[in-house]
C-alpha cells in the first residue's frame, strides 16, 4: 500500500503526537509518585521531631501580636506587598499574552 507524501507527514505527525502523550503522562505519574512521597516523608519527620509534645495546638502567644495597636503598619505592609505581587503578575501575564500575540501576527486584544 502506498502513502501520498500527505498520508505520510499526517501519519508522522500522528505517531509524533502519542509519543509525546505518552511521555507527558510517564512523567505525570513519576511526579506524583515522588510528591506523595516526599509527602509520607515530611509526615514522618514531623511526627518524630524531638521535643513534640502531645497536641500541636498548645496554647501560644504568636498569633496574638496582631491584636496590638502597634501592628498596623505591619499589617499595611502585608496588604501593600500582596496588592504589588498581584499587579506584577498581571502585568506580566499581559506583557506575555502580547509577545504572543505579535508572534503570531495577530492583533493583541485590548
Amino acid at each position: 500500500m502506498k502513502y501520498t507524501t500527505e498520508e505520510a507527514l499526517a501519519e508522522i505527525m500522528r505517531r509524533k503526537d502519542q509519543i509525546v502523550l505518552r511521555r507527558c503522562r510517564k512523567s505525570c505519574r513519576v511526579l506524583s509518585g515522588v510528591s506523595a512521597m516526599l509527602m509520607v516523608f515530611l509526615l514522618l519527620v514531623i511526627c518524630m521531631m524531638p521535643g513534640r509534645t502531645g497536641s500541636a495546638f498548645t496554647g501560644t502567644v504568636y498569633g496574638s501580636f496582631l491584636l496590638s495597636a502597634e501592628s498596623g503598619g505591619y499589617v499595611l505592609a502585608a496588604v501593600i506587598a500582596f496588592v504589588l505581587g498581584v499587579c506584577i503578575t498581571l502585568l506580566c501575564l499581559r506583557y506575555k499574552r502580547l509577545k504572543t500575540s505579535q508572534k503570531e501576527g495577530d492583533r493583541p486584544d485590548e
